[in-house]
């Protein structure tokens, strides 16, 4: 941000009353110009102009009828750094709790507003460091509406008249420095995207508290050790890190690697998830930190070339193909961890092979083998000695083989939304169908400001999400829908056939904002489970297809006619839309067809704990 500050107009309530509104309304036009490089349109001045009355005549009341109110701090456009200009209208500081204002030129509250300012009050208190520990109660003021209603977990929803009085019951006292606050770090969670070119530009992560207590930074140095000892002692060592969808292990991975390519150039970075390596490869604008897998083993594990990098990170390993459908694509007879163990082998003194483990990811034919192809690659092609080092969970895989046991190789916490940790097994709760379960972790998912919401209105859904996302350009949201829904889906206007989803531009779809071309944002264009495993969304729009239906008493799973044999295809079916409920960061959005034969799916959704769209708040 260099050494322009983060807000608008920053100071003391005090301050502000004593300063003319056109000297404020000229702040807050000098920082959007600097912060997105326009001036404000006429709607936006107007807003500006009818938000700061009104703020100005309550602090004003409520400072009459308690002079310490001077005292309190207020910012206003408050930009929260690295969140593609996000900003709330206002910040209030009170010395012992902090409110988060949004003003809503309407008498209804719409749904997409409401979570905006959840979301707003949310962040503070998860990455802002002087806010640690206080209070933060995110308030909706409709300036069209004298009427007060309360939504959601402890959101206000006010009237104008009425913003003082509940100021004043609801704030606490306590010491304030308003300008320590203002200069504390705010430091996101990046998405996987951020994170990537962070480290590519050799700029530091954020000290996320949620990232360092999943174990991140612990796993991360662990692997380094472990790749330097295998460099010095002349070593063959295969290490698995697995973790939950949205653990970090991607990342993880990226930071090794870039770590060993900052000192020794020695370290690759391959994923057979294509989508992955498009969008990567595209926000990076570089070829060689990201490589595909299958092109790599196609290139060095058939011949007798070698690469030039003895540390080899590999994106979900328990996906790597298995021999029969190589044998099937016209590959060969050997697996892909038979290859690259074979690669390794060939490697001059020393190679340090590591895995990304993903928990029930295996979507694709030829993937079902998982883990235990790698025991069985050692097993048949190693002639050297290897060591193994993976989390106790997956030792077992590993039998007879030189195992060290790593706690600190298994990720069990989801980062990739937000502040709701158990969304990963409100997901395996309802996919198991157990919708008590679900229903109780829903509910704890959605008191950390994570909202699930189900609809059979399409158009409501995607108004819902060019709300929330409302001057947030670089939010990124789009439809997701199951590869074999495309007969079903597409009549009710989610074109999830082969034809249509092949077209899809993945590094557009994910890279560019709402109204470029091809911009997932746009919802205009579809993706499948093989287009966003791996990846995130701020909110997906999960389309749900025919092919998993509740019957009334359980799952009832259309596996389809695939071309190669699976050995468990209603499994895959289920990882599928495993896949699809964890690809949101902020929420999750579930869309349900105007047909009946969804309609005991639409109960089962809402018997888990989602909740019906509003479409008003009132």
């Amino acid at each position: 941000m260099g050494d322009r500050q983060p807000y608008g107009w920053g100071g003391t309530v005090g301050d502000y009353l004593s300063q003319p509104p056109t000297l404020v309304l000229s702040a807050l036009e000098t920082h959007l110009l600097n912060l997105m490089g326009c001036h404000a349109s006429s709607s936006q001045q107007n807003a500006w102009r009818e938000e700061e009355a009104l703020l100005r005549g309550a602090l004003r009341d409520l400072a009459i009828a308690r002079p310490e109110v001077t005292g309190w701090g207020l910012a206003l456009e408050y930009e929260l750094h690295l969140e593609g200009g996000r900003r709330p209208d206002a910040i209030l500081h009170s010395g012992g709790s902090i409110f988060v204002l949004e003003f809503k030129q309407a008498s209804v509250a719409p749904t997409g507003a409401a979570d905006q300012v959840i979301a707003y009050a949310r962040d503070l208190a998860e990455y802002h460091q002087a806010t640690h520990g206080l209070p933060v109660e995110p308030v909706l003021v409709l300036t069209n509406t004298s009427m007060v209603s309360s939504w959601a977990d402890g959101l206000a929803v006010l009237g104008p008249s009425q913003l003082a009085a509940f100021l004043d019951g609801s704030s606490a006292s306590g010491d304030i420095d308003f300008q320590t606050w203002l200069d504390s770090p705010y430091e996101p969670l990046p998405t996987l995207v951020e994170a990537a070119r962070m480290i590519f530009r050799e700029e530091p992560l954020p000290r996320i508290r949620r990232a360092e207590s999943a174990g991140i930074p612990e796993a991360v140095n662990l692997l380094v050790r472990l790749t330097k000892e295998a460099q010095r002692d002349s070593l063959r060592s295969l290490a698995m890190l697995a973790g939950v969808p949205g653990a970090g292990k991607t990342l993880a991975g990226l930071s090794l690697v870039y770590d060993r390519l900052a000192d020794d150039h020695d370290a690759v970075f391959l994923s057979g998830n294509g989508p992955l390596v498009q969008v990567l490869r595209d926000a990076l604008q570089s070829k060689t930190f990201v490589q595909d897998l299958h092109a790599f083993i196609t290139t060095y594990g058939t011949s007798t070339r070698l690469p030039d990098h003895h540390i080899v990170v590999f994106d979900e390993a328990q996906r790597a193909w298995d021999a029969g459908y190589m044998a099937w694509k016209g590959r060969g007879v050997a697996s892909e961890p038979d290859l690259l163990v074979e690669i390794g082998e060939r490697l001059p003194h020393w190679c340090a092979l590591v895995g990304l483990v993903g928990d029930g990811q295996e979507i694709h034919s030829g993937e079902e083998a998982g883990i235990q192809q790698w025991q069985t690659a050692l097993t048949r092609e190693a002639s050297l000695a290897w060591r193994v080092h993976c989390p106790p969970r997956l030792a077992p895989a590993f039998e007879g083989q030189d195992v060290t046991e790593h706690e600190d190789l298994d990720l069990t916490i989801s980062l990739r939304s937000r502040r709701a940790d158990d969304l990963h097994a409100w997901v395996a709760a309802l996919l198991d169908g157990r919708l008590g379960d679900a229903a109780k972790l829903a509910a704890s998912v959605q008191r950390r400001g994570f909202p699930m919401y189900v609809s059979r209105d399409l158009e409501r859904c995607k108004a819902y999400l060019r709300e929330r996302y409302l001057g947030e350009p670089e939010r990124r949201y789009g439809i997701i829908a199951s590869s074999k829904s495309q007969r079903f889906l597409p009549p009710y206007g989610v074109d999830s056939s082969w034809p249509a989803t092949k077209k899809v531009n993945f590094a557009h779809w994910y890279n560019r904002e709402r109204g470029q071309a091809g911009a997932g944002s746009n919802l205009d264009a579809v993706v499948t489970e093989f287009g966003c495993q791996g990846l995130e969304l701020d909110m997906p729009l999960v389309a749900w297809g025919d092919d998993v239906l509740w019957s009334g008493r359980a799952w009832k799973v259309k596996p389809g006619r695939p071309q190669y044999p699976q050995e468990d295809p209603v499994q895959l079916r289920l990882n599928c839309y495993r896949v699809l409920l964890t690809r949101g960061r902020d929420g999750l959005l579930v869309f349900l067809p105007d047909d009946r034969s969804v309609d005991l799916t639409e109960h089962a959704l809402l018997a888990a704990g989602l909740s019906p769209l509003p479409a008003l708040l009132t």
